[in-house]
């Protein structure tokens, strides 16, 4: 289970540098994520479906079991989609921010809470206090990269590693944190500027 959370989490950071590295020099754009996010639904409708099974092996290397099962590809859809947002909603700078946010914090945040965390939250069991705690120390010099106000960021960051902790539904639907780590995050960033 340790190994598998660790590759979840190297491809969090990964994709998330990937995505910001491509669209910083172009080479992809808001159409073409746009088009990932469909491409990836559609993957994963037929995934679920048994209709493509090479997929699916590449995902079992990187996917929990009961996301596999329910939503195949569920973390990077929703990455994608966050990632979507942030850049159509907010400037340049404060997406990156909140992006950045999302791929060092989260990640760091996850492999620190359940490798060392001792004190759970009250909003989920799930979630410790001091992988957050890491998650926010950690993300601060990524995003103040591309917004240079350490308050704001500090603050962003707070925000942000807040939003990994609940699980909340909607319709009975879990909204991914991956979605709301880099839209909360890159909102709180705009409240400075």
């Amino acid at each position: 289970m340790h190994k598998l959370e660790f590759r979840r989490q190297i491809l969090h950071v990964l994709y998330g540098f990937g995505l910001l590295f491509c669209y910083h020099y172009s080479i992809i754009d808001n159409r073409i994520l746009l088009g990932m996010i469909i491409g990836g639904a559609i993957t994963s409708l037929m995934v679920k479906k048994e209709k493509l099974s090479l997929v699916k092996k590449f995902l079992k290397f990187f996917e929990r079991d009961h996301h596999l099962e329910k939503f195949p590809g569920r973390g990077v859809l929703f990455f994608t989609i966050g990632t979507y947002l942030a850049l159509v909603l907010f400037e340049r700078n404060i997406a990156y921010a909140g992006i950045m946010i999302l791929s060092v914090g989260d990640a760091v945040s996850n492999i620190i809470g359940r490798h060392y965390g001792k004190i759970s939250t009250k909003l989920n069991p799930d979630k410790n206090i001091e992988g957050n705690l890491v998650g926010i120390l950690v993300s601060i010099p990524f995003a103040y990269y591309f917004f240079p106000h350490i308050y704001a960021v500090t603050a962003a960051c707070f925000v942000g590693m807040f939003l990994e902790i609940p699980a909340i539904r909607i319709f009975g639907f879990e909204i991914d944190d991956n979605l709301l780590i880099p839209v909360g995050a890159a909102f709180t960033l705009t409240l400075f500027t």
